[in-house]
């Protein structure tokens, strides 16, 4: 790959699962140059390619943020690590202008809320995808334009035992779109007696959110829409991690075109 006129990339979060995954598909992208790879401590050091590939790179994990900017400024973040080191890095890649797509899921309001206070000012692009699978985001795109036309709903969302939060980031995204699309119409059934706490689920916008977590999924969403004598379901299953690359591709191909926070890979698409 010429570097000459290659897009420089920083992967944060790049020795977890989706992060490896994700540090795959640049090394194989014609246009894009992976530049820095921010990882877990206990891999520092480390060529991110052996990691992923078996093949050198030239990339080692770090945990240096400001050296890993300095590496990839004018160019692009992958963020998919945890916590608040998110709010750290994102910030930091304003800072050196660094185009932010944002993978992770759980980020704090109170984080979110600052992240998006200073890139809007900035005019600084920011895009948050709670799901990157190209399913999952015609699954939201075709929730919203349902949730004008229907004034029941419900999420089911099924994830492996390992994913700490619930209900994920695709179901509150969901959840949220749902409501404003629907303006605020949605109705629930009259409360009843829970025999066991929380069998309801919990509600959000009107829409109420089941959340499993077991062996045996990667993740899975239903959307359940009811009226008078029918139902629809809208339903995506993501069976491996390969299903969400095509989403990080287009989403580091949309970024560069946003103007302040995004939220949602639906609102750049079509």
């Amino acid at each position: 790959m010429d570097s000459l006129n290659s897009v420089p990339v920083v992967v944060s979060g790049a020795t977890g699962r989706m992060g490896r995954e994700i540090v795959r598909t640049i090394l194989e992208q014609v246009g894009f140059e992976l530049v820095a790879a921010l990882g877990h401590a206990r891999s520092l050091g480390e060529d991110i390619g052996e990691l992923v590939t078996g093949e050198p790179c030239g990339v080692l994990v770090s945990t240096d943020i400001d050296e890993a900017m300095q590496a990839a400024r004018g160019g692009i973040l992958i963020e998919v690590s945890t916590g608040s080191f998110v709010r750290d890095v994102v910030l930091k890649a304003i800072e050196y202008n660094v185009a932010c797509v944002i993978g992770t899921t759980g980020v704090s309001n109170v984080d979110m809320d600052e992240i998006t206070t200073i890139a809007n000012a900035k005019h600084h692009p920011v895009l948050f995808v709670p799901n990157f699978a190209m399913g999952a985001v015609l699954m939201i795109k075709f929730a919203k334009m349902a949730s004008k036309y229907f004034r029941w709903a419900e999420i089911i969302e099924k994830h492996h035992e390992r994913k700490l939060d619930a209900p994920s980031g695709t179901a509150i995204h969901t959840a949220e779109s749902m409501a404003r699309a629907s303006g605020g119409n949605f109705r629930s059934p009259i409360e009843g007696q829970e025999s066991v706490k929380g069998a309801r689920g919990g509600k959000l916008g009107g829409v109420t959110i089941h959340s499993m977590r077991m062996p045996g999924f990667l993740a899975s969403q239903d959307v359940v829409l009811g009226s008078q004598g029918e139902t629809l379901t809208i339903s995506h299953q993501a069976i491996s991690r390969e299903c969400f690359m095509s989403g990080v591709v287009l989403a580091i191909q949309k970024i560069r075109s946003i103007d302040g926070v995004v939220v949602g890979l639906e609102n750049v698409i079509d």
